[in-house]
């Protein structure tokens, strides 16, 4: 999902949690942009092709302002790369297709998790988005249902999602150990080890997946660069890194582990014991150990413990305690910080 600019002054603003909520709400406000007709709809015009072009991922270096595709055309277009898209989509799209299938084309949005992953099925111009109130419909054409479920069904689909799983993960624990990663090496990683293949559609494909399945900006050159989501302002950190050079990081299969599960091995201390700190003294509306964790975010990408400070006491019901103060010092002294991953990684 696109980052868009939230960056504030105050810190408190910044945390994981308070990001999270303004990415979907920016989700939500492009899906209501959306033009509320499907691509492959019998009512479909040749204005609501260019309409439903400009956005998707179809409109590769803005092609919806060089070019005009008829309908036809990009039915075409969309429908010909499906059987190969589908088998890489992300595990959130993965499931609302299912949920759709089984729905008959319409299913009722009722959780702010699924808004990122319907986002990018809309973009992908299989999906249409339409809301009637406070219902928000995902509908998915009929003349895609047999597509998809025999792409999503075939055999080799199975093994391919079994590497590509394994290639999420692993994706995901670099982000939580180095804050940032330049989509380069990720994309020729899928492409090798994932996808078997490596033509234009194959990195197109891979290009799709990564932004449907990571928080991502871009750089001068208009690269992706992946972002954990506890980042609050990436290009703070990425203009801390070398202009040249490579940078690499050893990595023993328990960081790996560690990172995967959003918890390296030296932070598990540090984490129950800012919990202990904290329980039973938060707002009703936190969480102890997402409370926690927003606090954690903050350490590795090096924000002072003064201003740390100022955001723990923002969650509590109650004056913070020398318990609360000490754990969190603890915290902001000891957790590893984030230092962005540009190019290579050493095994």
């Amino acid at each position: 999902m696109l980052r868009e600019g939230i960056v504030h002054a105050d810190w408190r603003e910044m945390t994981m949690s308070m990001m999270r909520e303004k990415q979907f709400e920016a989700c939500e406000r492009r899906l209501f942009a959306h033009p509320g007709i499907s691509l492959f709809s019998s009512e479909a015009t040749e204005l609501d092709a260019q309409l439903l072009l400009t956005g998707s991922f179809e409109d590769v270096h803005g092609l919806s302002c060089r070019a005009l595709l008829t309908l036809d055309e990009l039915r075409t277009l969309v429908a010909s790369r499906l059987p190969v898209e589908a088998m890489f989509v992300s595990f959130s799209e993965m499931q609302l297709l299912e949920r759709l299938l089984i729905n008959d084309g319409d299913l009722l949005l009722g959780d702010w998790d699924d808004i990122g992953a319907a986002e990018a099925l809309v973009k992908r111009l299989w999906c249409s988005f339409r809301a009637e109130g406070d219902d928000w419909h995902l509908l998915l054409p009929k003349v895609l249902h047999e597509p998809l479920m025999k792409a999503i069904s075939a055999p080799e689909t199975l093994a391919a999602r079994e590497r590509l799983f394994r290639f999420d993960a692993t994706i995901h624990g670099l982000l939580y150990i180095a804050g940032f990663l330049h989509a380069g090496q990720p994309t020729g990683i899928m492409l090798s080890e994932v996808m078997h293949r490596s033509d234009p559609l194959a990195a197109q494909v891979a290009k799709r997946y990564l932004q449907a399945s990571f928080e991502y900006v871009t750089d001068a050159n208009g690269d992706a660069i992946l972002l954990h989501p506890g980042l609050a302002d990436p290009y703070r950190l990425i203009g801390t890194q070398p202009v040249e050079g490579v940078f690499t990081l050893e990595l023993s299969q328990e960081l790996i582990a560690g990172a995967m599960n959003g918890l390296l091995p030296e932070e598990i201390p540090l984490h129950e014991s800012l919990c202990g700190a904290l329980h039973g003294a938060l707002r009703p509306d936190y969480d102890t150990a997402e409370a926690a964790e927003d606090l954690r975010m903050l350490a590795k990408q090096g924000v002072s413990l003064h201003e740390m400070e100022n955001v723990m006491a923002s969650m509590l019901a109650v004056l913070p305690t020398q318990r609360m103060k000490d754990a969190l010092a603890n915290l902001y002294r000891c957790t590893p910080h984030w230092m962005g991953l540009k190019t290579a990684v050493m095994q």
